[in-house]
Formats: structure tokens, C-alpha cells, sequence
């Protein structure tokens, strides 16, 4: 016991810090890691005061050096300072005693030190005490807590060793069984291997070879059968008689006759004539007589021969024309557009090209995070919602294809979880609507209410246009 308080004496002393604010202590703390202490409005630093006029974001109040700690306090700050034997005034000391670095005073503090620095409405108390030893953690007696014994199930504890023993014995019993497999080629021995195999082989390549000498001399004969033939009939045929120029004439109007013979079969089997003509009483088309009562059983050679009034385009009616039964005409002009002429002329303009865009928005991860928002929830949130800031962007490709860079939003976040303010740090794309539209977004947006008050960060995304 006598060595454990030895060790505790030669031990170098640690920083009490008391905050009181209002004429109450709101915190004490015992800085048993020997490090730097800031005070101030975020959340980052050692101690958390509220806002104040006379304080910044983040004051390092204690500065820990190579030969100890030293107070820096500034013009506005109040105090008094026991350094040992003398007790000073901040004041006094900004005159004689301490070290001024810029806008800012330094004091090397000893293990005796101790004393109070007044920040507006808030006081800051600290002395150097003996670290006191750390106590242990509190445990419930052994009568008390629970063992792993008293916590178990004992009933399922003998299903599920019932259940065990069923299995292992059921696979046990299914492995001394013999069951019946077909033998493999390897567990043959090898005399009944070459016994059985080589004949077996032995004996389709012989039927294949039969096979293919049989095809070949089949083949062989009826060439010779084919030539013999040929040989006979040639030498059977009489001479060709010489033609007259009668023949000659005759052969030629044939060969005419025929030709306007398939004309005329072709326009009556004209597909438009087929769909729209009528039948003698005027009631329906020949499609209609066709199918009419449901019966597909008709003779359609005989509907088909009574269609006609359907011309078929020669050379004569011009390249792209299209002769119609009710006397108009129709063009078919280049780019996409028809137009028509004639009785009931309808004609269709060209279709305007629209110009498309292709933005890609990229993100990181947020910066100088003032408060408790965890940064991967912030991430998940924005991604989220990223879809409505590349509308913006695509909106603006539409005006200036060119545009593009990053762009970087500071956000601020209530404790509610609202965007209540979006400022631009830095905008390299030097497009006013689309920040503004980006702008009028984000105010939009909610994010998980953080625990710790109000949340500032900043986020930036990178705009390219896609090609």
C-alpha cells in the first residue's frame, strides 16, 4: 500500500478544470492525458461554451510544451494567476511576465500553478492536483449474478442432443450397408480388358470399312449406268430441223401474249384492290364475302378473280410515283416528309431534332463537419436525392453545352434535421441558375436531427457533361 502511494507522489500532476457560467459550475473535468485544452463554440473542442463575443470558434486556452503546460490568453480576457509565491493579474502580466505571440499572451505554468480567466460571462477555474487512482469498475456480488449454467434451456438442450444421437446413429447404420453398384471399366481385371474391348473395336471399324467399299461401288455403277444412258439417247434423237423466220415470229408473240397475260393477272391480285373493293350488291368488300358467317372454308381463287381496278407502276409513271383508282397522284419527296396531291391530300412536315444532353454529377465525402451528423449518413442522405441537382445541370446543358467544374455548398442543418441555410464556398462552373436552381433544391432536403444541436458541413460535386 505504502509503494502504490510512492508511485502516485512521483507521478506528474494533472489539470483540474472547472466552467462556471452563471454563478453555477456547469463542468469539471480531470485532464488525465497531458494534451492540448481548447475551449469554444464547436463541438470539437475540449470544453464547449456557448457563443460569445470575446471568443472564437476554437481557443487553445492550455498549450502543452516540452517543459509543461503554458495559459495564452488574449486583451479581452480577465483573470487572476497563482504562479507559487506571487499572484498576478492577466492585465499586469500583459505588461511584464508573459510572452506576446501576435494577438495573444503565453505564461509557462508549474505544478503549483493555479488561478481563474474570466471569458465574458464565462469563468474558467484550474489548479494542478495529484492524479487520483482510477476506480474500478462496479460488479454485482457472485450471489447475485447469473451463470451460464442458470441461463441455459435445459429442455432444448435435450432435443437438440436427442436429435444428435438420431442422426449420428442413422448414418452410422447407412454406412455398413452394401449396396449394389455397377462395377467400374478400371476395377476390371486387365485379361478381361484386352479380351473384350480390342474385338469389339476390331469389329466396327471392319463394318465401317464394308459400309463405305459398298457405297463406292454403288456410286461407281450408276455412273457408268447414267453415261450409257446419255450415250443412248443422244445417238436415238433426230436432227434439229433449221427454224424459218415464220417460226421465229411465231415463238416471239407467244412470249408477248404471255407477258400480257401475268399483267393482267397481277392487277386484279392487287392488295389495296383486295381490302377495299366492293361486291355487285354494293353491301360488302370480297374479304368480307370471304370471311362472312365465320367461314374460312370458301374458295378464295374465286373472290380474288373478281378484284380488279389496282394498276401496277411502269416505267412510264416516274421514279417514286403511285397511281391511286380516284385519280389523284402522290409524291414521295426525300427527308422524312410525304406529301400528297389530289382529293382528300394529306401531308406531314418534318420532324424537328431536339438536342439531347447527358450530365454525370459526381460527389465526395463532406468536409469540416461541425457537429454530431455522422459524415456516412450525410453521404447516404445526398446520394439520395443527387438526382435533383443533375436536373439542374442538365437543365442548364440544354442552354450552354459547355458548362461544367465543381461546385462546393456549405450546408447548415437544424436541430430538427432541415437545411435551414446553403452558401456557396466555391463555384468554379460561374453558372447563376444553376446555382440558383441547385440552391432552391437543397433547402428542400431533411437529414436525421442530430443529437448534439446544429450541424454545419460543407459538400462538394463535380459536373460533367457526358459525350
Amino acid at each position: 500500500m505504502a509503494q502504490a502511494k510512492i508511485i502516485a507522489g512521483d507521478a506528474p500532476k494533472i489539470l483540474r478544470i472547472g466552467i462556471i457560467q452563471g454563478g453555477k459550475i456547469v463542468e469539471e473535468r480531470l485532464v488525465r492525458k497531458r494534451a492540448n485544452v481548447t475551449i469554444g463554440q464547436s463541438a470539437k473542442n475540449t470544453f464547449v461554451v456557448p457563443a460569445s463575443n470575446t471568443l472564437s470558434r476554437s481557443f487553445l486556452l492550455f498549450e502543452l510544451t516540452p517543459e509543461g503546460y503554458a495559459l495564452q490568453f488574449t486583451e479581452t480576457m480577465d483573470g487572476r494567476l497563482s504562479l507559487g509565491d506571487q499572484v498576478a493579474a492577466l492585465p499586469a502580466l500583459r505588461q511584464s511576465g508573459a510572452e506576446k505571440r501576435g494577438d495573444t499572451w503565453r505564461v509557462m505554468l508549474n505544478d503549483r500553478s493555479r488561478g481563474k480567466v474570466i471569458i465574458g460571462d464565462v469563468t474558467v477555474l484550474f489548479q494542478f492536483v495529484s492524479p487520483p487512482p482510477v476506480q474500478p469498475r462496479p460488479q454485482l456480488p457472485a450471489s447475485v449474478r447469473s451463470s451460464m449454467l442458470q441461463d441455459m434451456d435445459w429442455m432444448l438442450v435435450a432435443v437438440i442432443s436427442c436429435s444428435f444421437v438420431i442422426h449420428f446413429g442413422m448414418i452410422m447404420y447407412l454406412r455398413t450397408l452394401d449396396f449394389s453398384r455397377k462395377p467400374d471399366i478400371e476395377e476390371i481385371p486387365d485379361s478381361f480388358v484386352h479380351m473384350i474391348v480390342p474385338k469389339k473395336e476390331e469389329k466396327k471399324k471392319e463394318e465401317v470399312k464394308d459400309d463405305a467399299n459398298a457405297k463406292k461401288d454403288e456410286k461407281k455403277k450408276d455412273d457408268k449406268k447414267k453415261a450409257v444412258d446419255t450415250e443412248k439417247k443422244v445417238a436415238a434423237a433426230p436432227a434439229a430441223a433449221p427454224k424459218t423466220p415464220k417460226d421465229v415470229e411465231a415463238e416471239a408473240r407467244a412470249a408477248a401474249e404471255r407477258r400480257a397475260r401475268l399483267a393482267a393477272d397481277v392487277q386484279k391480285m392487287g392488295v389495296l384492290n383486295i381490302l377495299g373493293a366492293k361486291s355487285a350488291d354494293g353491301e360488302g368488300g370480297a374479304i368480307a364475302d370471304l370471311l362472312k358467317g365465320g367461314g374460312v372454308s370458301s374458295n378464295a381463287d374465286s373472290v380474288f378473280s373478281q378484284v380488279g381496278g389496282v394498276g401496277v407502276a411502269g416505267a412510264g409513271g416516274g421514279a417514286g410515283g403511285l397511281r391511286t383508282k380516284g385519280g389523284g397522284s402522290g409524291t414521295l419527296r426525300g427527308g422524312g416528309s410525304l406529301v400528297a396531291s389530289g382529293p382528300g391530300a394529306v401531308g406531314t412536315g418534318e420532324k424537328a431534332s431536339e438536342h439531347a444532353v447527358r450530365a454525370t454529377v459526381k460527389d465526395s465525402a463532406p468536409t469540416d463537419v461541425d457537429g454530431s451528423l455522422d459524415p456516412s449518413v450525410i453521404v447516404k442522405e445526398i446520394r439520395g436525392r443527387i438526382r435533383a441537382v443533375t436536373a439542374c445541370y442538365e437543365a442548364g446543358l440544354k442552354r450552354n453545352p459547355s458548362i461544367g467544374g465543381k461546385l462546393v455548398l456549405r450546408f447548415t442543418v437544424s436541430t430538427v434535421g432541415k437545411v435551414t441555410a446553403a452558401e456557396i464556398e466555391n463555384d468554379t462552373m460561374h453558372d447563376d441558375e444553376v446555382a440558383s436552381c441547385i440552391k432552391s433544391r437543397v433547402m428542400s432536403w431533411r437529414f436525421p436531427a442530430p443529437s448534439g444541436g446544429e450541424v454545419q458541413f460543407s459538400y462538394p460535386f463535380i459536373f460533367q457533361a457526358s459525350k
